[in-house]
């Protein structure tokens, strides 16, 4: 247990749970730090991260405590990146289950992980426009690289409140959930779990690499060659083959 967060072992899973349930979840600077040392500290055989809230608010974005209103905050914002690219750059997939308001950073932290699944009381907003704000630059390249047009102008410029059906049409979420959302995170990463670790792995890493523009042809052969020749493909393809009396 850590201040602001709650971990739980399900397995080979890891649940991250956003404990300030009191702040809805509001993204404190000590939380993001706590958060960052969590996704790079995880232990070799947690194979998938879910990432949850407590309470009926998924995440209310920044904390106010922890903000000027001037250029200090860029201090809040290195905080922030640092935490998602983290997660970005994690060793296993994170799946974020929102079910509930999601709010500017919390909005930036859900788009970080691989997979979002949203509940029928999820929402997303970003509304730093209306608090004079250009949102981070160098985030709005990155959500520009993985989000259509429209939906950026509807997020940053309008401001709109995407509802848990909008935000799948819109490509904010992954998947939206009938049932407990958080039930659908934990069969998902379960999952993922049985997967090869290293495809898996460097699957996600070469569309992250994409994503910021940083592609080198050779290294991606060479990995894929590599995986090819790995024991664990050996033991996939033999599997396979068994399955379909080959």
């Amino acid at each position: 247990m850590t201040t602001g967060l709650d971990c739980r072992r399900h397995g080979n899973v890891l649940e991250v749970v956003l404990d300030r349930a009191e702040r809805g979840n509001a993204l404190s600077r000590e939380l993001l730090g706590e958060l960052r040392q969590v996704i790079t500290g995880l232990p070799e055989d947690v194979r998938a991260v879910v990432l949850t809230n407590s309470g009926p608010v998924f995440c209310a974005g920044a904390d106010f405590a922890d903000l000027t209103g001037t250029s200090a905050d860029l201090d809040y914002d290195r905080d922030l990146e640092n935490a998602c690219s983290a997660i970005r750059n994690s060793a296993v997939p994170v799946i974020a289950v929102v079910d509930g308001p999601c709010v500017g950073a919390g909005v930036e932290l859900a788009t970080s992980c691989d997979v979002r699944i949203a509940g029928t009381e999820a929402w997303f907003r970003v509304p730093a426009v209306e608090l004079g704000l250009l949102y981070n630059p160098e985030t709005i390249r990155r959500i520009h690289s993985v989000l259509p047009r429209t939906t950026i102008t509807r997020l940053l410029v309008l401001a709109d409140r995407f509802d848990a059906d909008d935000a799948l049409r819109s490509g904010l979420v992954t998947h939206t959930a009938d049932g407990d959302p958080r039930e659908d995170g934990l069969a998902l990463a379960e999952r993922l779990v049985g997967l090869p670790r290293d495809a898996l792995a460097a699957t996600r890493f070469l569309l992250h690499r994409l994503d910021e523009d940083r592609y080198d042809d050779v290294e991606w052969h060479e990995t894929r060659i590599r995986l090819m020749d790995s024991p664990a493909r050996h033991a996939a393809v033999a599997a396979a083959s068994a399955r379909h009396g080959a």
